[in-house]
């Protein structure tokens, strides 16, 4: 992730940039809360999640060391989400307006953050779709066949499905 690439970054968006560290169960932001910055996680996990209207937690994504996190906030007002740190963890923040004149300077970067915002959708449609499916076979076979290459016939399993490893053909 560019951001936490510090020897790549320019010198206006690293001096501006700050360290938060997070407890099990702090909270980075909630829902409806003002946009002020975006985040790269440094170490430690997030959860990403929204409420329903009966109260129930529905996650959406887990946030891994690397990644970025309240992506919606060079395009919105106010988060989407809310974001809880599963364990210890640090973000870097970084101002949004520092963040889009970054990102409009360096076409580089900005295909690199595209590319991320791609993988990052990818990965929340597989869930969606996962999740619809009643029975654990038919999620792990979605989950096969969507893992297989583009004009594969498929993949081959090595040894029994509990221990296997997956080898895409």
């Amino acid at each position: 992730m560019f951001l936490l690439r510090t020897d790549d970054l320019p010198e206006q968006l690293k001096t501006q940039a700050t360290s938060l560290d997070l407890a099990r169960g702090d909270t980075l932001c909630r829902r409806g809360d003002p946009v002020r910055s975006l985040f790269a996680l440094e170490y430690g996990r997030l959860q990403s999640w929204v409420a329903t209207t009966d109260g129930k937690q529905v996650p959406l994504y887990t946030v891994r060391s690397g990644e970025c996190v309240l992506e919606e906030a060079l395009f919105q007002d106010h988060h989407c989400s809310d974001v809880v740190a599963e364990i210890r963890s640090r973000v870097r923040s970084f101002p949004i307006a520092a963040v889009k004149a970054t990102l409009r300077q360096r076409p580089d970067l900005a295909a690199e953050f595209m590319a991320l915002q791609g993988n990052r959708f990818s990965a929340l449609s597989l869930s969606l779709e996962l999740r619809s499916l009643r029975s654990a076979r038919s999620r792990i076979m979605q989950f096969i066949r969507t893992s297989a290459p583009a004009g594969s016939n498929g993949v081959r399993l090595i040894g029994h499905l509990r221990t296997s490893r997956m080898i895409l053909d």
